[in-house]
């Protein structure tokens, strides 16, 4: 068997996806609060512009990241990585459509597609680091090579690969708020 030649280390790409994570962290969380205060003004101009460009950025980031360690660096996914993927990958095609025909009812479908996400990574967050509150380890009840509450990666003591996906569907969904008139 021939041996891969590696594009890089593997800590250094999770670093680099993970400052990346922590940064959309740090702008979702002005973002949030900016929203409680009602100061979201010109937020809501410039995302309801804009919004759909940053949707897009932010799910190919994800798609290229999540790629990267299951192809690049063969860490197989769980099976509940692979349903989060399958709420994830689609919204590629969509946010390229949509751009292209100018067409805001995708957030319609972003958001269905982004709750059932943040829910099913919440879940494996929670099964990562608080394994007593999760009542059942789904992977127990589908055996598969890889277990769900394995923790692959961990960078700056918390970023692990569900947290990333956690963090991805926050985002859309906040965009997907920030598109909506105030009433």
């Amino acid at each position: 068997m021939q041996d891969r030649i590696l594009p890089m280390n593997v800590y250094l790409y999770q670093y680099i996806l993970a400052t990346g994570v922590v940064a959309l962290q740090a702008i979702l969380a002005v973002i949030i609060i900016l929203m409680i205060l009602k100061k979201d003004t010109f937020l809501r101009k410039h995302f309801q512009k804009h919004g759909m460009k940053y949707a897009l950025v932010a799910v190919i980031a994800a798609l290229i990241g999540s790629l990267g360690f299951s192809e690049i660096y063969a860490y197989e996914p769980c099976k509940l990585c692979w349903v989060q993927r399958i709420f994830h990958y689609p919204q590629l095609i969509l946010f390229v459509i949509a751009l292209k025909y100018k067409d805001t009812r995708v957030w319609t479908y972003s958001i269905w597609l982004s709750v059932i996400g943040i829910v099913i990574g919440g879940y494996q967050v929670i099964m990562q680091f608080f394994p007593s509150f999760a009542p059942i380890e789904v992977c127990s009840i589908v055996p598969a090579a890889a277990d769900c509450s394995d923790i692959l990666i961990q960078a700056f003591g918390y970023v692990s690969i569900p947290v990333m996906s956690v963090t991805l569907y926050a985002a859309l969904i906040v965009l997907f708020i920030l598109q909506k008139n105030r009433t």
